[in-house]
């Protein structure tokens, strides 16, 4: 599985060796950049029922519900979650689904601060808070009038890592890169994907790792928003970005 490229569960051409049950959950490893270490790993999970027990061993599991509604219990603790939640599994907690209809959910495995590079790149965080409603917290701006929201970053549990929905209206943009990893998950709507010559279709559940410097562009071509979840480490602004030439692109300052 390789940065740029776009998977999707919904498209039938997920290998076998990628899927497999979990009770009565049946997942998809979208993302496992094999020849990388410490990889950020992406799992979706469709239930109706219940599937089995997970433990969260040497990672933080951030998770996103696209579609349906669910119980998540958390170390004996029980959240009934809709479409447009997000959770937070801290390291070393297990985790279960329950009571699914028509789930739909992303699980984003973030290594924790026993390796090395996690190491390096965790910051101390305060908070935990386990679920986070999309539309309950400010949104912010990045490239042109594009918007975001912040559900996870180190002010709420997730020092590893920070994940947030972008807004995308019916626009193009320039080619860009980031400094940090991201995995990205189209929540809602469409649109291309363009990595040099490459141009991919994107819609909803589209899953696709942008590795650092990755020069790439997100258009949306059709009329309504496209809704973007990115996850990315080491965590920071989702404003971050830049033009091939390094000039940090328009709503993003250096200084934030």
């Amino acid at each position: 599985m390789k940065p740029g490229i776009v998977y999707n569960a919904s498209s039938g051409l997920v290998e076998k060796e990628y899927r497999y049950q979990r009770g009565a959950g049946e997942c998809f490893i979208l993302l496992t950049t094999e020849t990388y270490a410490e990889p950020i790993i992406v799992t979706e999970i469709w239930l109706d029922g219940d599937a089995a027990p997970l433990l969260s061993e040497k990672r933080d599991t951030l998770i996103f519900v696209r579609e349906g509604s669910a119980t998540l219990i958390i170390d004996g603790t029980s959240y009934d979650i809709s479409a447009k939640t997000a959770a937070l599994v801290k390291t070393g907690s297990t985790f279960n689904w329950t009571h699914g209809k028509g789930l739909k959910a992303v699980e984003i495995a973030i290594p924790d601060a026993t390796l090395p590079y996690a190491r390096k790149n965790t910051v101390e965080s305060t908070n935990y808070t386990p679920i986070v409603k999309q539309g309950s917290t400010p949104t912010g701006s990045a490239t042109g009038n594009r918007e975001f929201e912040v559900l996870y970053d180190a002010s709420n549990g997730s020092g590893g890592a920070a994940m947030f929905v972008g807004f995308i209206p019916t626009s193009g943009a320039p080619d860009h890169y980031h400094l940090y990893d991201e995995v990205c998950h189209i929540v809602q709507g469409g649109g291309e994907l363009h990595v040099g010559d490459t141009v991919q279709e994107l819609s909803a559940g589209s899953t696709f790792v942008v590795s650092p410097r990755l020069l790439h562009s997100i258009r949306n071509n059709r009329e309504e928003d496209l809704w973007i979840l990115g996850t990315f480490r080491p965590a920071g602004s989702p404003a971050a970005a830049y033009y091939p030439d390094g000039r940090p692109a328009p709503g993003y300052s250096e200084s934030d």
